[in-house]
């Protein structure tokens, strides 16, 4: 098996780097492991992964595999000079193993700040950093070849000695050829010829159609003219083309494989080339875009396995060592058991064997009484055992120290061979005792104790045997649980979690903040103001559903309708057609981004239509970035609660896995059709009016980092009943008081008043003022009391007051000569009243106004001044009331139009006026999509990935990958793996882990795919300060 990278696997890389990574930037540098680095280098919507492996390899990759946690300082080191770098020059010296990355300055790659990072892939190979002068400064590790050449720190690293390729001639090859060795095969001569390399050394020969294990000396043809050396030639020139096209542009890569040893299936790699050469044609191969490709397969692979055979040896050692602790503690077992047996066996003995017993004690205590030296003693046992004393031929052994001898004991019963009776009683008894202690037994006896009194002895040592063992056997359950938790701890501890698996490719909305409703719907959200625009400006398109909340930091969410962009959609698309449900999903996740997770506080969100929302902002006023001009009116949906969900998606690999899961996209499906049939027109009630323009609102884009939460909705909500429940219209009250100052309200349906907009009330101060009015000289304020309500008095109070200091600052801050010039201009225009100059300046251009428009609003004006400032209501007067159109009749208070604003009934046909707001709203709203001529449209095709998403894995389902998700926890309600969030203090990595820890434990095949997914991914769609809680949350953690 091929283990490292040749020259010419060198000369490919290089090539294939230069069409990769020239003009990019080096972000970060990452430590595998010793001699492994990564290096990432990006552009805007581009990166690109280069792995070294001193000494091994270099290619590209799309895989991800585990860094080191602290970087080495070699790789510090290399970050300190190179990142943000980009990268200028790849070149191979000469056909050496060795790469020059250059990272060249603006003013040349001779000037100073100018870097290199030296690979070397041959012997035990380096990585080294050098200046613009090739002076070392940091290398992975110090070589010295002798006294004088070294490389090190402050040394200058040398590229003279480097070897080129070139044309083999024929003087050269017939020369190298006579060399040879007696014994010397073709293919091993040619191996070191040239720059050449063995695998390529082998297909000149194959291609000259000799063969590699041909011997030289005695069978090759020698003289420069033979057809042998003319092959050979013929076949290094067409080597040598081959040379030339690998450093030219990407090629393809080939892998190829070895049977299996043991004929099962599957391929074993044996070796990668970037050239498919001639002796691996008939062997089994496959071809690869790029040779990059084809190394990133093959030492990817082999890694993975590596990693796989270690975690396996872990596995095993830690099973044997297990095994150990069972065997150990069974042979304590059955160390007892055999103790009891035995001693129980003894007393047995010493009963059958009385009348010897006492009188082997006998004679040895009277001996010893005697005052008979203890050796004495034993030589006078030995000489009456020789002499064939019965009662010395049977004590086996003195322990006079222990006031012990050890008898050697029999068992009367084994003597007699005919009693049949006797056997089968020890047969049904205790014949396996009698099996196991058979024959002569030795017995310590105790010669100051009679024989009753050692047998009374031995049975109670066989008592305390058989309560030793009982509670050996009670605790041996726990004591193996024990041990068996232990080993799993230690090897969880020092087991290799390292694993090498493909990059997938995101989805365009993962770096959004994003869910499934349980609907179907994408909704998805921005984390920060940059977002918030990219997110309407290139994502919000017609039928599209905006969402919002009037509450510091709340996201701009939008909803994506699947049938807005659906070729078959026949009519206008709209917002209405997305079930409440969603809607109401997307408030939550808007509602817990902004400073209500952090305060805990339940408040409402609102929804608009995608032509609702603009970047044109009014004269005079400036859109930040994230902000964003709502035209029209807010649809509010309930108050949120702060609860939200953390889970998992699976992708599903095949058709075959998708078609599972047909059923209940077709209910999704079917539902969508409903709602979008019952959103058409003439099929529904009347809309209401959102396309008013004489009502905006500015939206800010200041969004917070990531919090979210949710509510459980049911099926359908009914807005009716909840604004009702929750008194939505005094909230939307209070709501145009504190943030729509500026926003004039749309008229309301079957009343008789009209609302009063901010120049309304401006002209009806100048009129009073005009009129004759003493409100200032008396005292009194000149505010309609008798058609507003008292906030609004106090509102006009406030407006004047500020007016009136903001023209004394004015006059105060007015330079010399403006006083007369103002003064001319008043003159000037003396007969000109507002209406007037706003006519003349739309005109004119300046103002950006519709022209019909401000007429429309000019003739509405007349009908107010004609209908006075009356208040009474006779039967008369309602009656011309009646007649007269709802522009013109007296304004209502702001709860009573949020009031008629809520109502579902059918609005009255807008005038020409009204239907130029309408299409100038929508054009001025489309307008700023159209300046992202390269966003990407999200059409039908990209939003059908969805259906490859699965929240329940069937048993069946082949799976890719696992992908986080962080909803409201009404959207998880079909997930097979969840937990809640409600705000707490626990921070997202470590409430990432609680979350997966308490996923795994329910997961069987779907752990490895949860597993893999990395940290950042899960950290950055987690809220932060949060509480994770699940159903039966204890009982999980003990499993």
């Amino acid at each position: 098996m091929k283990q490292r990278f040749s020259a010419l696997d060198v000369r490919a890389t290089v090539a294939a780097l230069n069409e990769r990574i020239i003009g990019l930037r080096l972000q970060g540098i990452y430590d595998v492991n010793p001699k492994t680095f990564l290096f990432k280098f990006t552009k805007p919507e581009h990166k690109e992964l280069v792995l070294v492996e001193s000494g091994i390899r270099m290619h590209t990759t799309s895989y991800t595999r585990d860094k080191s946690i602290v970087p080495s300082s070699f790789c510090m080191k290399l970050r300190k000079h190179l990142r943000a770098r980009r990268v200028t020059a790849v070149r191979q010296i000469g056909m050496d193993r060795v790469v020059d990355f250059e990272f060249a300055v603006v003013a040349g790659p001779q000037a100073e700040g100018t870097y290199h990072i030296i690979c070397e892939f041959y012997a035990s190979g380096n990585i080294i950093l050098t200046d613009y002068q090739y002076n070392i400064l940091a290398l992975l590790r110090v070589v010295h070849l002798d006294d004088e050449v070294s490389f090190a720190v402050g040394q200058k690293y040398s590229l003279a000695e480097s070897r080129d390729i070139e044309p083999v001639g024929r003087e050269e090859l017939v020369d190298r050829l006579s060399k040879a060795g007696p014994k010397e095969n073709l293919k091993r001569c040619l191996a070191t010829f040239g720059a050449y390399g063995p695998a390529l050394s082998e297909h000149v020969i194959l291609r000259a159609k000799l063969s590699p294990s041909l011997r030289v000396a005695t069978a090759l043809d020698l003289n420069p003219q033979s057809p042998q050396i003319n092959a050979l030639l013929e076949a290094y020139r067409e080597a040598y083309e081959i040379v030339v096209k690998l450093g030219e542009g990407v090629h393809p890569g080939y892998i190829t494989f070895l049977p299996n040893a043991d004929g099962s299936e599957g391929d074993v790699f044996d070796e990668f080339d970037p050239w498919l050469f001639e002796q691996h044609r008939e062997k089994p191969h496959k071809a690869y875009d790029s040779f990059a490709d084809a190394a990133d397969v093959f030492f990817s692979n082999i890694e993975a396995q590596r990693l796989k055979i270690k975690a396996q040896q872990q596995e095993i050692a830690a099973a044997k060592k297990l095994e150990a602790i069972k065997s150990e503690h069974d042979g304590r077992v059955a160390s007892l058991e055999h103790a009891h047996r035995k001693t129980e066996e003894q007393a047995r003995r010493i009963e059958l064997n009385l009348e010897f017993v006492d009188q082997a004690i006998m004679v040895i205590r009277q001996a010893v009484a005697a005052g008979i030296d203890w050796k004495e003693l034993e030589e006078l046992v030995d000489d009456q055992r020789e002499q064939g004393n019965p009662v010395a031929e049977r004590i086996r052994a003195l322990n006079l120290s222990a006031n012990q001898i050890t008898l050697q004991l029999d068992d009367p019963t084994d003597w007699d061979d005919s009693d049949n009776s006797s056997d089968s009683e020890n047969e049904d008894g205790d014949g396996g005792v009698k099996g196991e202690f058979s024959g002569p037994l030795d017995v310590d006896v105790d010669i100051f104790q009679s024989a009753f009194a050692n047998a009374q002895r031995y049975y109670n040592s066989r008592r305390q045997a058989g309560i030793k063992h009982a509670k050996t056997l009670a605790v041996s359950t726990q004591a193996l649980q024990s041990a068996e938790q232990k080993i799993k701890a230690d090897l969880k501890a020092t087991k290799i979690t390292s694993s090498v698996s493909q990059l997938r490719k995101p989805f365009w909305f993962e770096k959004f903040s994003w869910f499934i409703s349980s609907d179907g719907y994408l909704v998805v959200a921005g984390r920060d103001m940059q977002q918030n625009e990219l997110l309407v400006k290139r994502h919000l398109k017609p039928g599209d559903a905006y969402v919002h909340a009037d509450i510091h930091g709340a996201a701009s969410v939008i909803v994506k309708n699947k049938l807005a962009a659906a070729p078959e959609a026949t009519s206008a698309p709209s917002a209405e057609s997305i079930p409440p449900s969603t809607l109401f999903q997307a408030g939550i996740m808007s509602v817990c981004q902004s400073r209500a997770w952090d305060a805990k506080i339940v408040t409402s969100a609102w929804w608009v239509e995608a032509r609702q929302v603009s970047k044109t902002a009014p004269t005079g006023e400036y859109l930040t970035t994230g902000s964003f001009m709502i035209r029209g009116k807010k649809h509010f949906l309930p108050p949120t609660q702060l609860v939200y969900g953390f889970g998992f998606l699976f992708r599903l690999a095949d058709d075959e896995s998708v078609s599972r899961h047909a059923n209940a996209r077709h209910q999704r499906l079917a539902i969508m059709e409903e709602n979008r049939r019952a959103a058409l027109p003439g099929e529904a009630g009347g809309s209401e009016s959102d396309n008013d323009e004489d009502s905006f609102t500015i939206v800010s884009g200041a969004t917070e980092a990531l919090p979210k939460d949710a509510n459980k909705p049911g099926a359908s909500i009914d807005f009716d009943a909840v604004r009702a429940k929750y008194n939505l219209d005094e909230i939307e009250s209070a709501a145009v008081d504190d943030f729509g100052a500026e926003e004039a309200t749309p008229r309301a349906q079957g009343t008789g008043k009209r609302a009063v907009s901010a120049k309304e009330r401006r002209d009806q101060r100048k009129n009073k003022k005009q009129g004759g009015a003493t409100g200032e000289s008396d005292g009194t304020s000149n505010v309609p009391t008798g058609k507003l309500s008292k906030k609004e008095q106090r509102r006009l109070l406030e407006e004047q007051k500020f007016e009136k200091s903001q023209q004394q600052q004015q006059q105060q801050q007015q330079k010399r000569g403006k006083k007369g010039k103002i003064r001319k201009m008043k003159e000037k225009y003396a007969e000109q009243d507002e209406e007037d100059r706003e006519l003349r300046m739309a005109l004119l251009g300046a103002r950006g106004k519709d022209v019909d428009q401000i007429l429309e609003n000019s003739r509405g004006g007349a009908l107010r001044s004609d209908e006075g400032d009356e208040t009474s209501h006779s039967d008369s007067q309602a009656a011309a009331a009646a007649e007269i159109p709802p522009s013109a009749q007296h304004p209502m208070s702001i709860v009573d139009q949020l009031k008629a604003l809520s109502t579902k009934d059918p609005q009255p046909a807008a005038t020409d006026a009204d239907a130029a707001d309408r299409q100038t709203g929508q054009e001025t709203a489309l307008q700023d999509d159209a300046e992202e001529d390269d966003a990407p449209d999200v059409a039908i095709e990209q939003l059908n990935v969805l259906d490859t998403l699965t929240p329940a894995p069937l048993p069946g389902d082949n799976l890719s990958f696992a992908i986080p998700v962080c909803a409201p926890y009404s959207a998880l309600s079909s997930y097979k793996y969840r937990v809640k969030l409600v705000p707490g203090v626990m921070k997202k990595g470590k409430a990432c882990k609680m979350a997966l820890t308490l996923a795994t434990i329910l997961a069987n095949r779907e752990k490895e795919l949860m597993k893999g997914v990395s940290d950042i991914d899960m950290i950055a769609q987690m809220l932060g300060k949060v509480k994770v809680t699940a159903p039966n949350m204890e009982s999980i953690r003990q499993k």
